[in-house]
């Protein structure tokens, strides 16, 4: 089956990965794609807010089952990283850099998040849900005011693009993503500036 498909077309939603977790619990295959125009409740890692306005960003995960060991799960993140920062970079956005474990800043300020939440069993990882959230369409003071100061988006960068289009890249570049020599992928990551253990915006 091709990768991004079947996918999941939501108006609104709490959390993309929540759906997309039952929907792995009930059997979806690998790349199975949830995609919502807005979330109420979008979340970052330690249950941070993901600010979600309608039509502003891309907001989807996707279900991964590779097969790996447990242990390996944190390397999901890089996985997810690069694949949004090779998306990124393909939308035009300048002056990238991955910064640890899984967000991708433009100039400095946070673009893209990213929320890898896998289910682990007998030792292997049984699927990951990958949470991906990119803001796209957002002008300046379309961000929350405690926001500004920190987050960016691709037409903030002079980047035009859609949240279609970037669905479309990111789709690409997460099957790559997922499908690439690991060694390689880290080696790349580090490249793009990322550095273990980062203090976090």
């Amino acid at each position: 089956m091709k990768f991004g498909y079947p996918i999941r077309w939501l108006a609104e939603t709490a959390s993309t990965n929540d759906v997309a977790r039952e929907w792995a619990l009930a059997g979806a295959p690998d790349g199975a794609t949830v995609v919502a125009a807005r979330q109420t409740r979008g979340r970052g890692r330690r249950e941070r807010i993901w600010d979600s306005p309608a039509g502003a960003g891309l907001y989807a995960s996707f279900v991964l089952r590779p097969g790996w060991p447990a242990e390996q799960a944190p390397n999901l993140a890089i996985v997810a990283g690069m694949a949004a920062f090779h998306a990124l970079t393909k939308a035009g956005v300048p002056h990238l850099r991955v910064k640890w474990p899984n967000d991708v800043l433009a100039n400095g300020k946070k673009i893209c998040g990213v929320l890898v939440e896998p289910r682990l069993g007998a030792g292997r990882i049984e699927f990951a849900v990958v949470g991906i959230g990119i803001n796209v369409g957002q002008a300046a003071g379309d961000f929350p005011p405690e926001l500004r100061a920190t987050a960016t988006s691709c037409r903030n960068e002079q980047a035009a693009i859609s949240v279609d289009g970037m669905l479309h890249l990111l789709v690409k570049s997460l099957q790559v993503a997922s499908r690439a020599p690991f060694a390689a992928l880290r080696a790349e990551w580090l490249a793009a500036g990322a550095r273990e253990e980062e203090p976090e915006l």
